[in-house]
């Protein structure tokens, strides 16, 4: 989510008492517990936004403190902690945040009410991108888990809006286009260096490419996130009484995700690597209907967050900024009146990686070494049909784009008969899977989940890696993972399982 340059309390648009209740949603089971972030201030008036969350749960945004200023802040385990400024500034915003604790953000200087692009050290530390000159502000949108920063800053003669940068570790910025002006600031990148912001568009190592729109609509697209597989989404213009849809790119395909109860503009703000989409639909005007956050699963249709978190919470759910690979979701809305962040987590959610046993644990998930099924001792049961621990490899290949992608084992040694189960309650379960090999492309990857055929493909000398992302009911307490018919040597290299 961009942030806004200049510094000031949330619109009044937002505050305002007269805006119209969200339309009464349909009671449904609860899928999701909902966790208040609360805020760094007494006041009756304060207010929190939560934009980020990374694998190992935690969120950042930003929240009105005593003086009435905003900063930003790190939440984990219950306790939200102020990042504070720039030295001393007043305001600040956190935006974006790795797995290594990295944020990147946007805040003010002690000289100047405009914002700059920060990066914060995971442990704290602000680091001031925006360069020597004063009028030169600028936003930090993203980080990738090096610690590059993404967003842009005016030009150097100081005049029109910011321009797509990104920021290496020493702070300094280099433009994402030439000329620099095609291109707005930047939104989002992923783990291999592909950037993406508005119009929209995909950068990586000097390479620009722009998505295209939907197909017989008006031009006109914003792409504001971007997953590891390459997957973005934001918003793409359409004709009728809603002037902008959330869309899903892959590669040069454009889903429409649409947007609720005819709400105008709807825009898909994250997307995890499962390629689900969390989003909001707002009139952006008033009085009208409040903001509506939403999520969209692949084969799915779009879907009120107020939906799944069951009836009595006190909360409306106005924006979901944020999504995380476990399934945990960020935002913010209205807790019993309060404009507060909120995390949401599914009732049950399970990332495991397939690795031996020696090697790194990616963040956020358990690590499965080809034992046999059994209580593993970390809230989880899971394991193999037969004992598969000699078939695991970690490969330190250079073209994986993180560990998960860098481990796997052979799902189909001894036999194709071979299986992996996880105990989950009965239910409705989204599961998305990663199959592949850096080092080789000696398979046909055919991998079926609960017997619905999920992974299928060859792997490539350009993408050795299928991925899919299904929807399954489980009816005997565990959910079943089979190598298919047709498939040729599987691996598997992780799987994230969340209630759906």
């Amino acid at each position: 989510m961009s942030t806004r340059t200049r510094w000031a309390l949330i619109s009044s648009a937002l505050l305002a008492g007269g805006l119209l209740a969200a339309p009464a949603a349909a009671a449904a089971p609860a899928r999701y517990t909902i966790v208040d972030l609360g805020v760094l201030s007494t006041s009756t008036y304060a207010i929190s936004v939560a934009n980020a969350i990374n694998n190992a749960g935690v969120v950042v945004g930003y929240t009105t403190v005593a003086s009435g200023a905003e900063h930003a802040f790190k939440w984990a385990n219950g306790t939200m902690t102020d990042l504070g400024t720039l030295p001393g500034a007043g305001n600040s915003r956190a935006n974006a945040i790795n797995d290594a604790g990295q944020v990147a953000g946007t805040g003010d200087r002690a000289t100047t009410s405009y914002g700059y692009p920060i990066r914060w050290s995971a442990s704290g530390v602000p680091q001031d991108l925006g360069g020597p000159i004063e009028n030169r502000l600028g936003v930090g949108n993203g980080i990738d888990p090096a610690g590059r920063v993404v967003g842009g800053r005016r030009p150097a003669d100081s005049e029109g809006s910011p321009l797509a940068e990104i920021f290496d570790l020493a702070g300094n910025g280099t433009y994402l286009a030439n000329p620099p002006d095609q291109l707005g600031a930047a939104n989002g990148i992923n783990a291999v260096g592909q950037v993406v912001g508005t119009p929209a568009f995909v950068w990586q190592n000097g390479s620009l490419a722009f998505l295209p729109g939907l197909p017989g609509q008006p031009s006109g697209a914003a792409a504001t996130a971007i997953n590891i597989r390459g997957q973005v989404t934001g918003a793409a213009a359409v004709t009728g009484p809603s002037n902008t849809h959330a869309v899903l790119w892959s590669g040069p395909s454009i889903v429409d995700i649409g947007t609720l109860d005819g709400i105008t503009y709807s825009t898909g703000l994250a997307v995890n690597a499962a390629g689900v989409v969390v989003g909001t639909a707002d009139p952006m005007c008033q009085p009208c209907v409040s903001p509506r956050a939403w999520i969209w699963r692949p084969g799915g249709t779009i879907t009120a967050l107020d939906t799944l978190i069951g009836t009595g919470t006190g909360w409306t759910l106005e924006r979901a900024n944020g999504l995380n690979d476990l399934g945990q979701i960020v935002g913010v809305g209205r807790h019993n009146g309060a404009y507060h962040a909120f995390l949401l987590t599914p009732l049950f959610h399970a990332s495991v990686n397939f690795q031996p046993a020696g090697s790194t644990v990616p963040t956020g998930y358990a690590k499965d070494t080809g034992a046999v099924y059994a209580n593993r001792g970390n809230g989880l049961s899971y394991g193999w049909s037969v004992d598969n621990t000699a078939n695991t490899r970690d490969r330190d290949a250079a073209n994986s784009p993180d560990q998960r992608y860098d481990t796997l084992n052979h799902a189909a040694r001894p036999t194709n008969a071979n299986f992996w189960e996880l105990a989950v309650p009965n239910g409705t379960y989204v599961v998305h899977v990663a199959a592949g090999d850096p080092s080789n492309t000696d398979s046909v990857y055919r991998i079926a989940v609960e017997g619905t055929l999920a992974v299928s493909g060859t792997p490539t000398t350009a993408n050795h890696w299928v991925e899919a992302t299904v929807t399954v009911t489980v009816t005997d307490g565990r959910l079943t993972v089979t190598n298919a018919t047709g498939g040729v040597n599987d691996k598997l290299s992780y799987l994230d399982v969340f209630s759906g």
